[in-house]
């Protein structure tokens, strides 16, 4: 095969020609590539990916409006200034419906993707032209120097409006209308001034398409998927469990008391003789106060163990966060697969469909017999429930992504860039092997699930260890048989002193708990030591499996852009009767079959990659 030369400004004029006559949604890297006979990575060579070639469509677009002038001499008021501006931009949008689509696309990305900040950053440059041209009417006396901004809002709300109704309706604004549309607004410049911006709104933000990379889908995740959620607030609580700790390092004060009325009083016998003891009314308190002073070393592991704990809620919570950001990614590039196999199966269709089309049109000069006509019939039949199943397979995908991203079912999203994730190559195996173990939060777990078992094995030694606790009271008792009792029948006392408590004999149970902690110290650190084996085996097979994946799609390369070729080849040579009925049909399918085997790797490449990433603790 001969090599094509082509260029990115070639690309780009079939880009925004396809655009044009289908729309953005419409048109994908595939279709460009084919229709300019290269593959997709001679595509992706100068574009990163679908959004990256809209964007650079919409910059070629927008540089061509920059280059229009219009003449600010002849305006001699707000009302001209605001129609000359709206004219050239109806003129402009009129005769590019592919730059409407692009905006259209642009207005409803993320604040925080490229193309929005991109565009952003044109509309500012635009409004700054006008601003030169409203300044050198305020210097000539032309306009109010304080209406110069309530203008350029005016103007943009008008945009805006004007853009929505190309967009919907082509041709519903004409010159009368923005002549119309250009006198409100500078009535309102002093009346309303921003009133028809405000009007305007909410009938804008009512229009809205969700366009979704897959950096954002799994920026939508971290936020939204319960997961992730969940893993959030369990380490705030382990953070609380810290605090629970340290309250054994503090001392403890209470403060208690109680009235006791005795209704029947208790009594003693002495001598055969009865004597009642207490009064009717018995009143008592008590403050007390406790500090342990040594415990073996408890409270000190404990506190390190709580914050063990913390660390491990952290650890999980990444854990989470990277097991979520796999799973979208690899939820995404399924999709865009999903996606790809039916604008395949969409082809094939339309591909039978016309040697449909051909044979027809052969069988009424008589150069075919009506059963080829029946057969190429029942060959588009037998190609559309393949499209349909593959369109069914898309939307159920979607759904897929929208429940591991948290988004409501029936919110309408579309992917904005395919299945390519761009060329990664691998480095030094060793390196990467270092890399996960100082990255993977499930290495780290492992480690600090050892550390704890090793904290829990010494807080159970230190049961052999006496305590030693301080204490004091301050206590109050009295006693009367009606009111609070006099100075004469209250008193106070108050205590201070040391416990000292030694354990003897507990019937062996704390030999047994540290039985049981060097068991669980054992367990850990062969489950760490198992984790490294298995993540340089897991490690080893990611490589594998994603150079596996790269032949294939270098393999791949010229295989469509071949079977393509093949099949115009054996189109003419069927309409010259130089070919079978058969022999058109095998081709057709041996394109489906590239195209599909192409789609496939780069799916394969693309999940592989993801789950290189994860394995490596990103």
């Amino acid at each position: 095969m001969r090599k094509i030369k082509i260029s990115k400004e070639d690309i780009l004029k079939e880009a925004v020609r396809l655009m044009g006559e289908k729309g953005v949604e419409a048109v994908s890297m595939r279709e460009i590539a084919a229709n300019l006979s290269v593959t997709k990575p001679m595509i992706y060579y100068y574009f990163k990916d679908k959004e990256d070639l809209i964007k650079q469509v919409f910059s070629c677009k927008a540089r061509e409006l920059e280059d229009l002038e219009f003449d600010s001499d002849k305006c001699e008021n707000p009302q001209d200034i605001i129609y000359a501006v709206l004219k050239k931009h109806h003129d402009f949008l009129n005769s590019n419906p592919d730059v409407v689509k692009c905006i259209m696309k642009i207005m409803d990305a993320p604040e925080s993707s490229p193309i929005r900040k991109h565009a952003m950053q044109m509309r500012e440059k635009n409004r700054q032209k006008v601003r030169e041209k409203l300044s050198a009417m305020v210097e000539a006396g032309k306009i109010r120097k304080n209406d110069l901004e309530y203008i350029i809002h005016m103007i943009s709300a008008l945009l805006s409006y004007q853009i929505l109704e190309t967009r919907l309706a082509k041709n519903s604004i004409g010159p009368d209308l923005l002549k119309k549309l250009s006198a409100i607004a500078a009535a309102g410049i002093r009346n309303m001034k921003y009133m028809l911006f405000v009007i305007l709104i909410p009938f804008l933000s009512s229009f809205s398409f969700a366009q979704l990379s897959v950096e954002e889908a799994v920026e939508t995740a971290m936020s939204k998927n319960v997961s992730v959620l969940n893993a959030v607030e369990n380490q705030r609580i382990y953070q609380q469990r810290i605090r629970e700790y340290w309250g054994g390092v503090y001392p403890s004060l209470s403060l208690s008391a109680s009235y006791t009325r005795n209704i029947e009083k208790q009594s003693l016998f002495f001598g055969g003789n009865k004597i009642e003891i207490g009064m009717d009314n018995a009143y008592s308190a008590s403050l007390d106060l406790n500090q342990v002073l040594w415990a073996g070393g408890k409270v000190g592991t404990g506190i390190e163990m709580a914050e063990i704990y913390a660390d491990s809620a952290k650890e999980n919570l990444l854990s989470s966060k990277r097991t979520i950001k796999r799973t979208v990614k690899q939820t995404y590039y399924s999709v865009a697969l999903m996606r790809e196999m039916a604008e395949i199966q969409k082809e094939t269709l339309e591909i039978s469909r016309q040697h449909l089309a051909t044979i027809k049109e052969q069988f009424s000069k008589g150069l075919k017999s009506d059963l080829e006509v029946m057969r190429q019939e029942v060959e588009v039949s037998n190609n559309e429930p393949s499209l349909i199943k593959a369109e069914n397979a898309y939307n159920q995908g979607l759904l897929a992504l929208k429940n591991i991203i948290g988004l409501d079912p029936d919110e309408k999203i579309e992917l904005s860039s395919g299945p390519f994730c761009g060329e990664f190559t691998v480095p030094d195996y060793d390196q990467l092997y270092a890399a996960a173990l100082k990255k993977r939060s499930d290495y780290r777990l492992a480690s600090l699930n050892l550390e704890l078992a090793k904290k829990q094995l010494r807080l159970e030694k230190a049961g052999h260890w006496p305590n030693l606790y301080g204490f004091a009271s301050k206590s109050f008792s009295g006693q009367s048989d009606s009111g609070f009792p006099s100075s004469s029948m209250r008193s106070w006392s108050a205590v201070a002193g040391i416990k000292f408590n030694m354990p003897i004999f507990s019937g062996f149970s704390v030999s047994a708990r540290i039985k049981q902690a060097e068991g669980g110290v054992t367990v850990a650190q062969r489950n760490l030591d198992d984790l490294k084996r298995k993540i340089k085996i897991d490690l080893k097979s990611a490589i594998l499996d994603l150079e596996e994946a790269k032949k294939r799609m270098d393999s791949q390369k010229t295989s469509v852009s071949t079977a393509r070729k093949a099949l115009e080849a054996m189109e003419s040579r069927f309409r010259n009767g130089l070919a079978g009925q058969l022999d058109l049909n095998d081709t057709a399918l041996a394109l489906n079959r590239a195209e599909t085997l192409w789609a496939q790797a780069e799916h394969d490449y693309c999940s592989n990659l993801a789950r290189l990433e994860w394995e490596l603790g990103d």
